[in-house]
């Protein structure tokens, strides 16, 4: 019984598709006619029972604690200066803190991201929200170079909430065929921030000091700390299943409670059988100690491992090579102050901001195009089977004209600070590196979710781990390459390497469906083994058992 009411994922069902009709799934109309239509795409449960407004809600509350991650890393990029006086350390050790702050950034989710796939993601939100605040009021307080290197660190574990736990929400409450809206909506901070961030910075700084940096970030993450505990609603799979599941202990939320008492209204009016059938999908797990191993398994799947790293190579360009450099060249060639050199950053914000709200809807007006040929049913609510879908070119098509933007800027904001043009050549150029880059960025972090939808945090944390290992790396070497270079020669280097990366896209598109397809079928052996495996010591342990009493009846009629 429960097979038959597990929803099937096959889009070309010879079944004929009725219309669309909410609730005709459940019907009652005739005991025969009921099993036949729980085995249908349509008639299944729906992906998940959060509403439209809901759904805004959660991906907004997402995408604002996303901000906390570049927050944490940029807000202080102006205050450089000032710290290295205050601390008497060179500028140079100051940068470091910069690079230890990205690698314990793309260590840190590794951790966080299976325990939230097994307990949930408010717990997971609300420690790291915890341990960010605290963090941010010893950084406003220490007074030495070590304590700053340390705190830095932790406050970098805060900001892995945001970084593992924004898009596996996404993957909570949005199917394949409307991803790509919704994730574009749900990173926007994380892309927009570091163009924001250094602005904050730089008037908290000529004002306040820059120990008030790290004051605004405490109560940023206290605010948010708030509004997760009281508001934010359960969304992990594993736990409340497509939100059916009544939450409980501290994965209940208000939200949460009104969104369980309409749902419960509901199925009271409809009947509470497509309420039963729900809850039966979703087994509870056990908090487990987070296993930073998963992710690293998923950097052994080899088309996995060629989009993570693709992805951290591109975003490498806008935070590791183009970021860094803004407040060292623009105050040596157009000589410009702390909260100036801020104000320049958000032309990147909004080209990142410009392609978050556009480029998901040309995502999913792709994959309804592909669907269509294909003769594929997309039924609103509803996830799709991918198993036969070319999701790598439906996803990659949109990457490429974005992958040639960003390429294209980064050449261009080299050599106009080469030839120290106007200010507003670096500044388009700065916008269209955010519009091309987000737009790499943002849709192979979908595609990294389509492949993975059964631990999405996971997948997210790998992400996390490649970009900012990478991004560390680059800037590290970006300064001493464009004093040794110039900046377009610099940048010209950098291009070439994504010209390189172009026919990686093509590749991905040519022979991702058939490397999905055998890993697939590798991990469905690797699954047969082990239950064979299983079956055969619980019968070796039955005939054990069973010896010694059969022993004793031969005795005892001897």
């Amino acid at each position: 019984m429960e097979k038959d009411m597990e929803p099937s994922e096959a889009p070309n069902s010879k079944t004929p598709t009725p219309e669309p009709k909410e609730h005709s799934e459940t019907s009652l109309s005739s005991q025969d006619d009921f099993r036949p239509q729980l085995t249908r795409t349509v008639s299944a449960p729906p992906y998940t029972i959060f509403n439209h407004r809901t759904k805004m809600f959660i991906v907004a509350s997402v995408s604002i604690s996303s901000l906390i991650s570049p927050f944490g890393a940029t807000t202080f990029y102006p205050a450089l200066n000032s710290l290295a006086a205050d601390l008497h350390v060179t500028p140079t050790l100051i940068n470091l803190s910069l690079t230890t702050y990205m690698i314990a950034q793309g260590i840190a989710p590794a951790f966080i991201a299976g325990m939230s796939d097994n307990s949930g993601r408010r717990f997971s939100f609300i420690l790291c929200f915890v341990i960010f605040t605290v963090a941010n009021i010893g950084l406003a307080l220490q007074t030495n170079y070590a304590a700053l290197l340390v705190l830095r660190m932790v406050q970098a574990f805060g900001c892995s909430a945001a970084i593992a736990l924004c898009t596996a929400v996404v993957a909570d409450i949005a199917t394949s065929a409307e991803r790509g809206k919704y994730m574009g909506y749900a990173t926007a901070g994380l892309l927009i921030g570091p163009a924001f961030g250094p602005t904050i910075g730089g008037v908290l700084d000529q004002f306040l000091g820059w120990r008030s940096i790290f004051y605004f970030l405490a109560i940023f993450g206290g605010v948010l700390l708030v509004i997760f505990t009281l508001l934010f609603p359960e969304t992990c799979r594993n736990v409340v299943g497509n939100g059916s599941i009544p939450a409980k202990g501290v994965n209940l939320s208000i939200l949460g409670y009104l969104q369980q008492r309409r749902h419960a209204r509901e199925m009271e009016a409809n009947g509470e059988l497509e309420s039963a059938s729900i809850q039966l999908s979703v087994k509870r797990r056990k908090m487990a100690f987070p296993n930073p191993l998963r992710t690293l398994k998923i950097l052994g799947e080899k088309e996995s491992c060629i989009v993570l790293l693709y992805n951290g190579c591109f975003f490498t360009g806008m935070i590791g090579f183009a970021t860094p450099i803004i407040p060292v060249l623009y105050e040596d060639i157009y000589g410009l102050n702390t909260l100036n050199i801020g104000l320049c950053y958000i032309a990147m914000g909004m080209g990142s901001l410009t392609s978050a709200l556009t480029t998901g809807h040309i995502v999913d007006w792709n994959f309804r195009r592909h669907a269509q040929r294909l003769g594929m049913v997309i039924t609103k609510g509803k996830q799709q089977d991918l198993r036969n879908f070319p999701i790598e070119r439906v996803r990659l098509e949109v990457v490429v004209p974005g992958h040639v933007i960003g390429l294209l800027a980064l050449l261009v904001f080299g050599w106009t600070l080469k030839f120290e043009t106007s200010l507003a050549g670096p500044e388009i150029a700065l916008f269209f590196i955010g519009f091309g880059v987000s737009t790499a960025f943002n849709i192979s972090n979908t595609l990294i979710l389509d492949f993975h939808r059964d631990q999405p945090a996971t997948a997210t944390a790998a992400v996390n781990f490649v970009r900012c290992l990478m991004s560390a790396a680059g800037s590290a070497f970006i300064l001493p390459m464009v004093h040794a270079m110039n900046p377009g020669w610099a940048f010209t280097l950098i291009a070439l390497i994504y010209v390189a990366l172009l026919p990686v896209l093509f590749l991905i598109m040519a022979k991702g469906q058939k490397w999905r397809t055998e890993l697939a079928e590798k991990k469905e052996k690797a699954r047969q083994l082990k239950e064979a495996a299983t079956a055969t010591v619980d019968v070796e342990a039955a005939e054990t058992i069973a010896t010694p009493d059969n022993c004793s009846t031969n005795e005892k009629q001897k």
